[in-house]
């Protein structure tokens, strides 16, 4: 284990002097910032595989270095964390592995008001199947390691006669498992009049995305264009375009998934930092709904608030090709408390969010009563039936399917609808934080749709300068396959109190107790999980 986690070490210093040596060179005159530190963490768990029957405990080690470091220079910044674990397992030493975690990104400015060069490079430990064990980590050994890397350009402008934000990149994902892969350019560009136009003003967005996977192909496209007249009055006209485009080999040629419209508005200045953007709005050609129908003439809606520098509302009410549409973008702090409320709708494609339904084993009951599937036998591919099911002296039965969702690959366009709510309130000893989030997802090829709520509520008090505790508690709902045969809702608790105490500048105890209870309308899924942890960090 020694050898293993000192060559981690070893690779992760060698990248970190590898970053530092390329940015001398292209940003001078920088700060240089390098935090690192090593890791000791015991954690004992009573349920290791996360399972209904036949639980085993077990002493998770972990032995891990992490690093995190910022260069920070007058035209350059670069933020960089990573984390390299070595886990073992004391019921299975054959589970024994690496995993590995990476944050990081900078930009580098070519010129003022110019180009400016971007990156990232982002992996992360998730979930195997989101649908088995959507809180699997490393202590369960039940995760799949997924990175994702982008690397482009940015042109920004902002005077008193326009503004202009855009960006042309080029992404990747890879995964372990090699589901959800995909890469591809994502180009975006906004533009709006400056403060000092005073004839015309306009609102430009455009969004393009080229999404690949071996064979297959996504194009995701959406533009909306406004162009107005600066009156007197606190009324002013616009005209407004809209296009939305979702093409490629992955799409069903006989169902639409793409509006274009044209329309006529009006933008009502209520104060100076506050108008309604209202329009009407004709279909171009004749273009049908996802649900064949053809699409109509709309009202097209927008508000925008800004009373404070602290606080800010967008809201929105549209129609696409899927029907009525809204966003909604929410921001608010003050010298306590902080909100953030977004809700938004996009189309996706080469995810890990697609599901398919799957028999991984029966239940043989007898045919009296049962109370609990503890009175069944467990029947996962051998032939169990009696030989004559006549004979008076063989046991009736009942069989119950044993179904789950298995990950299989995003070859669809699916339609999203993400809300979510983050609030902070900060006192002089205490943090409250919420946290609250809702996607549903509606399949628009096979029109399923799926649906996961999480929400989780955060206490933490300063007991002194040195020393806090702090009270975890979390709720996840997902709902598969809505309404059809086969629809599964499991639900997952989670409570944890945890205590942190710093001995020294560079020494940092942790010592956690959790209980993790799970429970599906399929009761071979349900289980519960009772942990204690201990962990230690140095740093450098």
């Amino acid at each position: 284990m020694a050898t293993t986690v000192m060559a981690m070490a070893q690779k992760i210093k060698l990248s970190a002097i590898f970053l530092t040596l390329i940015y001398s060179n292209v940003a001078f005159a920088g700060e240089w910032q390098f935090k690192p530190s090593i890791l000791i963490d015991e954690t004992y768990t009573d349920n290791v595989g996360l399972v209904t029957n036949n639980e085993e405990s077990s002493l998770v080690s972990q032995a891990g270095l992490n690093i995190e470091s910022t260069y920070k220079a007058r035209n350059a910044i670069l933020n960089f964390s990573s984390k390299s674990t070595y886990a073992l397992y004391s019921h299975n030493h054959e589970l024994d592995n690496d995993f590995h975690t990476v944050a990081s990104d900078f930009r580098l400015q070519l010129w003022p008001n110019g180009i400016i060069l971007v990156g990232a490079a982002n992996i992360s430990n998730q979930s195997k199947n989101g649908s088995r064990n959507a809180l699997a980590d490393i202590v369960s050994a039940d995760t799949v390691q997924v990175g994702t890397y982008r690397g482009g350009i940015e042109y920004n402008i902002n005077n008193s006669v326009f503004i202009v934000n855009s960006a042309l990149g080029y992404n990747q994902t890879k995964s372990e498992d090699d589901i959800g892969d995909s890469e591809g350019v994502i180009a975006n560009i906004n533009s709006t009049n400056g403060k000092g136009a005073r004839d015309f003003f306009w609102d430009l967005e455009h969004s393009y995305q080229e999404l690949k996977n071996n064979s297959q192909e996504g194009k995701l496209s959406e533009s909306e264009a406004k162009f107005g007249l600066i009156t007197d009055y606190k009324i002013n006209p616009f005209i407004r375009y809209y296009n939305e485009d979702n093409s490629g080999n992955i799409t069903n040629p006989n169902r639409t998934i793409e509006s274009s419209s044209y329309g006529l508005g009006l933008r009502w200045l209520i104060s100076p930092r506050l108008y309604l953007d209202t329009s009407y709005n004709k279909p171009i050609g004749n273009k049908l709904d996802l649900d064949g129908n053809a699409q109509k003439e709309y009202i097209n809606a927008e508000i925008t608030w800004q009373p404070s520098s602290r606080t800010r509302l967008e809201a929105s009410f549209s129609e696409r090709f899927y029907g009525d549409s809204y966003g909604l973008n929410f921001t608010h702090r003050n010298r306590r408390l902080t909100n953030t409320v977004s809700y938004i709708e996009d189309i996706q494609t080469l995810t890990r969010n697609n599901f398919s339904a799957n028999i991984i084993g029966y239940y043989f009951c007898p045919s009296s009563s049962i109370s609990s599937t503890e009175d069944c036998i467990l029947e996962d591919g051998t032939n169990i039936f009696p030989d004559n099911p006549s004979d008076p002296d063989n046991p009736g039965y009942q069989i119950f399917p044993i179904q789950d969702f298995i990950l299989v690959e995003d070859n669809v366009f699916s339609l999203n609808k993400t809300l979510t709510w983050n609030s902070t309130l900060a006192l002089a000893r205490t943090t409250i934080t919420l946290n609250v989030n809702r996607q549903k997802r509606d399949n628009l090829e096979t029109r399923i749709k799926d649906e996961t709520s999480a929400a989780s509520l955060n206490f933490k008090r300063d007991i002194s300068s040195r020393s806090n505790l702090s009270l975890d508690l979390s709720y996840t709902e997902t709902n598969l396959q809505i309404d059809t045969e086969l629809e599964r809702i499991d639900r997952y608790r989670r409570y944890q109190i945890a205590y942190q105490k710093s001995l020294n500048s560079a020494l940092l105890v942790n010592l956690a107790i959790s209980y993790l209870d799970r429970n599906s309308n399929s009761s071979i899924l349900n289980y519960q999980e009772g942990r204690i942890s201990a962990k230690i960090t140095k740093g450098f």
